[in-house]
């Protein structure tokens, strides 16, 4: 029961100092032994100034900080300076009940990552109608387009380490969906994932416009899909053209119709082929930046690994 508690902190300086206390409690008698690592990425109030001086007074809360609001870089940062091999991401504003820590610790001992869900069974979602009613709709169009048995992608979660910088290496942490696409390549490579329903309690409005995130997110969503979108949709097109053209031909040369002849038929015909030849061309052109992407994403984090080395040196 050791674990290193990885926190991201953003404009947070009316409840950091209570509610990182109130963990600090929770996890001296819950645990063994335990770190806290505060990650503050972009503050513009004292949330710096008060996680150091945290740091400062508590042996066992570290801080580290990034110049720009980014939940991903965060994590990133927050699992790479991890002590111990179980990891858990928990929300400064305990939102989630705090017994998850130790609940996913110990699920950690047989799996390699443990999510909490608020959609599971006995989990319970108190925060505000609107904001359910977006999560709802985020993790079905996740499901439908991934066709993944994940419940919740963007709630708390628990990782080993090794395994969750080797999974946060491979996504860009500038994606919108940051979250989403570190447990779907889990899933990818058949990692151990366990699900346990969480009850989230926060009254607080989103900091960021619902409109915003709904837009954001779902572009991001759909550029991970827009091969196969691209792909099915060219392929359905350039069928359709090739047996429209052939039932044309096949009427003038059969029934001496006017078929093929028909300029109308015969133009919409050869549209939906030269359609379905782009939308094929262009799915496959998706799929090798889609490949671009991975590759120019493992290079930079294998880059940025060799300054910290180094820097630690």
């Amino acid at each position: 029961m050791k674990a290193s508690l990885v926190i991201p902190v953003l404009n947070e300086e009316k409840i950091l100092w209570r509610n990182t206390e109130t963990i600090i409690e929770y996890l001296d008698e819950a645990l063994n032994d335990y770190e806290i690592i505060l990650v503050e990425n972009g503050s513009r109030d004292n949330t710096e100034k008060i996680a150091a001086e945290l740091s400062s007074q508590y042996m066992k809360v570290r801080t580290f900080s990034i110049h720009e609001p980014c939940l991903g870089e965060a994590l990133k940062t927050g699992v790479s300076n991890a002590e111990y091999e179980k990891i858990v991401y928990y929300p400064i504003d305990l939102s989630v009940n705090l017994d998850f820590i130790d609940s996913s610790i110990k699920l950690l001992d047989s799996n390699d990552i443990v999510i909490g869900s608020k959609r599971l069974q006995d989990a319970r979602d108190h925060r505000p109608q609107t904001r359910q009613i977006a999560s709802k709709g985020y993790h079905q169009a996740v499901k439908l387009l991934f066709k993944t048995n994940l419940t919740d992608t963007t709630c708390v979660k628990a990782y080993r380490r090794d395994i969750a910088i080797t999974l946060m290496n491979q996504i860009p942490t500038r994606s919108n969906v940051f979250e989403t696409e570190v447990l779907l390549e889990a899933q990818r490579r058949k990692h151990r994932i366990a699900q346990i329903p969480v009850i989230v309690d926060d009254p607080r409005r989103g900091r960021l416009p619902l409109r915003y995130k709904v837009v954001s997110k779902g572009q991001d969503l759909a550029s991970l899909r827009i091969d196969v979108f691209s792909l099915s949709m060219g392929v359905m097109l350039f069928l359709v053209g090739s047996l429209w053209l052939g039932y044309l031909s096949l009427e003038k040369l059969v029934y001496n119709r006017e078929g093929f002849l028909n300029p109308y038929s015969f133009l919409i015909s050869m549209m939906l082929i030269l359609f379905g030849v782009q939308g094929i061309t262009y799915g496959l052109f998706a799929r090798l930046f889609l490949q671009l992407r991975h590759e120019i994403t493992v290079n930079n984090s294998h880059k940025a690994g060799n300054v910290f080395k180094e820097e630690a040196k």
